[in-house]
């Protein structure tokens, strides 16, 4: 197999791990009697554990405190998201479902992405947005629309 190849069938499992992640989100905040913040909270902890566990088992060394200053602010506004994310995933998917939820975040995804690539944001390369981009943003819309009818 080709390390493209394996690219390609990652993606989607770390895809279909995020719905996985929304519905055990979901249940913490519901043992925890529908503390989302508690919830999300304990979640970025264990996430926390688990890549210093990772960092240790890779005997990667740590970059220089230099190394962290010469990025830019803004790079950092990553983990206000991946906080944002957690807690939102784990509001919506009891509420909306699992799959509603993680189809508009898709789309989400999807139209974001789209505005990133076309605009080059971020120091990210541009891809300029084509027509059958815009279709298939467009059929998203659609398919968020469909999940979200009971």
């Amino acid at each position: 197999m080709t390390p493209r190849f394996l690219l390609l069938l990652l993606a989607p499992v770390v895809g279909a791990l995020i719905a996985v992640q929304a519905a055990a989100n979901a249940a913490l905040s519901k043992a925890l009697g529908g503390n989302v913040p508690f919830a999300s909270l304990s979640l970025i902890a264990v996430a926390g554990a688990a890549m210093l566990l990772a960092i240790i088992l890779s005997g990667a060394r740590p970059p220089s405190a230099v190394a962290f200053s010469t990025a830019p602010p803004w790079a950092y506004v990553g983990g206000v998201i991946v906080a944002f994310y957690v807690v939102a995933i784990t509001f919506l998917a009891p509420r909306l479902g699992v799959g509603a939820a993680i189809t508009l975040v898709v789309t989400g995804q999807i139209l974001g992405g789209m505005l990133v690539d076309h605009f080059g944001l971020l120091r990210s390369t541009a891809f300029p947005v084509t027509a059958p981009r815009l279709v298939g943003a467009g059929l998203m819309v659609i398919g968020a629309f469909l999940a979200l009818r009971r």
